[in-house]
């Protein structure tokens, strides 16, 4: 009759696994692990970076709408900023009169914030014209 409750004996020529290669593959395991950390890390800022991109282009036309509301010689340079969230936004609006033609405005709307990349900017140009009747 067999004992049952010994161990197996290991098949000739079979091994186990050393220390040298299990470190060698824990070494492996950890730098793939640390390169698509990073790689996450940097994909989830441009991917914030690019939403804030998308309220500050937001921010803009809505600055241009406003402006479009008012009487053409009422349009004027200005400032302020706004909370989205976390975020402070600074819109800013620079008119030049008569450009590039006379009863032409040109409008620039810059809205700017920071976020974990740095300064970040969206610039929109447009050009207003006086209509006469």
């Amino acid at each position: 009759m067999k004992n049952t409750s010994a161990p197996a004996r290991a098949v000739r020529g079979q091994r186990g696994v050393s220390l040298v290669e299990t470190m060698v593959a824990l070494s492996l395991f950890a730098i793939g692990a640390a390169t698509i950390g990073k790689f996450i890390t940097r994909q989830t800022q441009i991917a914030s970076t690019n939403n804030l991109t998308s309220v500050a282009q937001t921010l803009a036309e809505e600055e241009l709408e406003s402006l479009r509301a008012l009487d053409y010689d009422d349009i004027a340079p200005g400032g302020h900023s706004l909370s989205k969230g976390s975020v402070v936004f600074t819109v800013d609006t620079d008119v030049d009169n008569n450009t590039p033609a006379p009863n032409m405005k040109q409008i620039t709307v810059d809205v700017s914030w920071e976020d974990s990349l740095g300064t970040q900017h969206v610039t929109v140009y447009t050009i207003y014209t006086a209509i006469k009747r």
